[in-house]
């Protein structure tokens, strides 16, 4: 760990002892719990900590604070506890240090090393209902913050609640607004609720909304060498946040804040510069250019999805001339071992691929609508042809987004997506009597599947079929050349043997060239087993 890392691990076991003794259950969350699975602590690069609550335990965490916090060395931040907090989340903040990041400048609470502290707000199952009250949460949000948040990625109904918070605020002021909008969001209990929404209040990476039964159970992880609360379905958790690729080490490293700094109290540093502003004139003038902002930004939203949307219109009319001038019957094409027809297949569909799955497409929540029976060749294509599950699982995410229900082939050729995602949960687990029922069950229904082929590789070396192992290994590959899953099992059939040199070079090639953070994880473990 480096400097930050290690000033957050304390606060962390700080928060860890709090809940403890009050009997407050939380659990590591969103990148924590990345970290924690893939790399047992900290994301290298990472510079934050995330834990998560239910509401209920959230208002015994904050009771708690208020109880055991010295102010001279820890305060907690929350917008309901002091309407200057830039944040509907909370932050147990360190005040004898210091972290900077351009979005925090001028504000007192924030500025020293601290860790974000989000709670689960419950939604009502009952999808109109559902979709109010996200409405209604996000509109929040950005109506509650000085600073500015997300509303680019803000609806039309969302921008009306915003405006009409506003317009109230005139007439009875911020603070009877807020009051009347958090007693319709907090404290509330459905019995048919399915889905969180959390108070991180994102649309992307992760989202704020998750399913209820995502957090029902506990399990304590190794964390930096601590055993530590995540959720006990971590596996399908984090695919739901991070997709299917979550235990792919990424090129890009991101980080949250600019600058770190321990040894200066953060009030001493607060002030030398405050004194060079009217707090009361800065405050104003921050709020103003938010309003500014926000309207601007939707404008420019509305705008961008009009742009797409015509561009959606383009490339449905590209596809049919394309159909159309070489005679292509789609529907014969959808054939899973047939490298020919998904060849067919990519080739009608990689400018729509290009397009739909453009990072601002998707940001803007506009949706290519090509139809359901184009819109279930490309999925499958991109399951079969390509055995790309992620971006299959960003194009059905665009499609939810725009509320387009699916139809019963849609549903069919999801559901080996669905299937391989059980595989992967079960296997994570270590559960292998389930994973290898699934497996054999996914082998007889969807043979072709790459994903479940190369988990009944795996599940071979685990059972300790050395031999079937082996002639699975060279199969696959021959069909996916270079592949780091089959050539790692390659190195674990050399491994269960004992031929330790023969794994090691494999195992070298794997820690070199793969970026598959789990497998490196394994080779790790299996070296330190040796020692």
């Amino acid at each position: 760990m480096d400097a930050t890392q290690n000033y957050l691990l304390n606060l962390l076991l700080e928060i860890d002892d709090l809940c403890k003794k009050y009997d407050i259950e939380y659990m590591i969350d969103f990148g924590t719990t990345l970290g924690t699975i893939r790399h047992e602590g900290f994301i290298p690069w990472d510079d934050d900590i995330d834990i998560n609550m239910t509401e209920e335990n959230y208002y015994k965490f904050v009771e708690a604070c208020k109880k055991e916090l010295d102010p001279e060395r820890r305060v907690y931040g929350d917008g309901r506890i002091d309407r200057d907090f830039p944040g509907i989340f909370g932050r147990y903040i360190d005040v004898e240090s210091i972290r900077l990041a351009s979005t925090f400048a001028f504000w007192k609470p924030i500025v020293g090393q601290c860790i974000d502290v989000f709670y689960m707000i419950e939604l009502p199952g009952d999808p109109v209902k559902k979709q109010e009250m996200i409405d209604l949460y996000f509109a929040y949000d950005e109506y509650s913050n000085s600073s500015y948040r997300h509303f680019r990625s803000k609806n039309r109904e969302q921008m009306r609640l915003y405006n009409e918070f506003c317009a109230l605020e005139k007439k009875i002021g911020k603070e009877a607004v807020l009051e009347r909008i958090e007693s319709k969001i907090f404290h509330k209990h459905y019995d048919d609720c399915d889905t969180y929404i959390s108070s991180s209040a994102r649309k992307y990476g992760p989202s704020s909304l998750a399913p209820k039964s995502i957090y029902q159970t506990i399990y304590y992880a190794n964390f930096e060498g601590h055993k530590l609360p995540i959720s006990g379905q971590y596996a399908e958790l984090l695919t739901h946040y991070y997709g299917d690729d979550w235990n792919i080490i990424p090129k890009e490293k991101k980080q949250h804040s600019k600058m770190s700094m321990t040894g200066i109290k953060c009030k001493e540093y607060v002030d030398d510069y405050m004194r060079l502003f009217d707090e009361k004139e800065l405050k104003a003038d921050r709020q103003k250019t938010k309003h500014i902002m926000v309207e601007e930004g939707f404008r420019t939203a509305e705008h961008l999805r009009k742009v797409y949307t015509k561009l959606a219109e383009f490339e449905l009319l590209k596809i049919k001339r394309k159909i159309q001038k070489n005679n292509i019957d789609v529907k014969s094409l959808l054939v899973p071992g047939d490298k020919e027809k998904l060849a067919v297949l990519d080739d009608l569909f990689a400018d729509y691929y290009t397009k739909q799955l453009d990072q601002s497409v998707r940001y803007w929540e506009v949706y290519f609508d090509i139809g359901d029976e184009l819109f279930c060749a490309a999925l499958f294509n991109m399951i079969y042809g390509r055995a790309d599950f992620t971006k299959a699982a960003k194009l059905m995410k665009v499609r939810e987004s725009a509320f387009v229900p699916m139809s019963e082939d849609i549903k069919a050729v999801w559901a080996v997506v669905e299937h391989a995602r059980a595989i992967k949960c079960q296997m994570v687990y270590k559960n292998y009597d389930e994973a290898e029922a699934l497996i054999e069950d996914g082998m007889k229904k969807y043979p072709h599947c790459k994903e479940i082929k190369i988990f009944n590789l795996e599940i071979a070396v685990v059972r300790g079929r050395l031999e079937q192992a082996e002639k699975l290994a060279l199969q696959l590959l021959e069909e996916y050349p270079n592949n780091d899953r089959v050539i790692k099992a390659q190195g674990d059939i050399a491994y269960a043997r004992g031929e330790y040199e023969k794994a090691d070079a494999v195992y070298d090639r794997i820690l070199k060239e793969s970026p598959d953070g789990l497998l490196h994880l394994d080779i790790r473990k299996k070296r330190e087993a040796l020692k």
